[in-house]
């Protein structure tokens, strides 16, 4: 397999060495994208949050963190499962965290379940976005809020390896298809000035 796609392919579903590898770059990579999620997202007491694609489990682990709330992930791969569930054991054990296999645009969460859910750049590797945003929209609670942290389209674009396996959007095609799904935008947060944005989408 060429080696540029062999590694897109790893940041959409990281399996093995390769894969932990991939999430730790990952790491690297979204710190910004994590600040916003940690500071505009405004989690509360007791408030359910599901986190869409949560790879080795580095955020997840970060907001749960001296809060008081209830998450939830789910993610593709079978591999970052394991290790996001070690990452984040603890956690797990005092029940404050279910980590589980998924696709979201398929779930088996019950509807008006959630009062926050976010993802960090896996939009581009659903399978239809507007299957997984009709999905979120059922699974959130009214009022609830999604948070969709994406690298512009231009930015992707610029990328070798973004040239296989995602499915890339301009800000005009998002904001499209959150409108036709249902929601309300209430902003679009700059994270890095035409590289990285933050949707904050509300369910009305």
């Amino acid at each position: 397999m060429n080696l540029i796609k062999y590694i897109g392919r790893q940041f959409g579903k990281p399996t093995g060495l390769a894969g932990n590898f991939s999430t730790f770059i990952m790491n690297v990579m979204n710190q910004r994208q994590y600040k916003a999620v940690l500071q505009e997202l405004e989690i509360e007491k007791n408030d359910a949050v599901l986190d869409i694609g949560y790879g080795n489990g580095y955020l997840i682990s970060k907001l749960a963190k001296n809060r008081d709330a209830h998450f939830w992930g789910i993610d593709i791969s079978e591999d970052m499962l394991k290790v996001a569930s070690r990452r984040n054991q603890e956690f797990i054990k005092n029940g404050n965290m279910n980590l589980s296999l998924g696709d979201i645009t398929n779930t088996d969460f019950e509807s008006d379940f959630f009062d926050k859910v976010y993802t960090i750049n896996t939009v581009y590797f659903w399978t239809n976005i507007d299957s997984g945003l009709t999905e979120i929209y059922r699974i959130l609670k009214p009022g609830g809020v999604f948070m969709n942290v994406v690298y512009s389209k231009e930015f992707l674009n610029s990328i070798p390896y973004a040239t296989h396996g995602y499915a890339k959007y301009s800000q005009e095609e998002l904001r499209e298809h959150s409108f036709q799904n249902g929601f309300k935008i209430v902003e679009v947060v700059t994270i890095k000035e035409k590289k990285a944005y933050g949707y904050i989408l509300q369910k009305v």
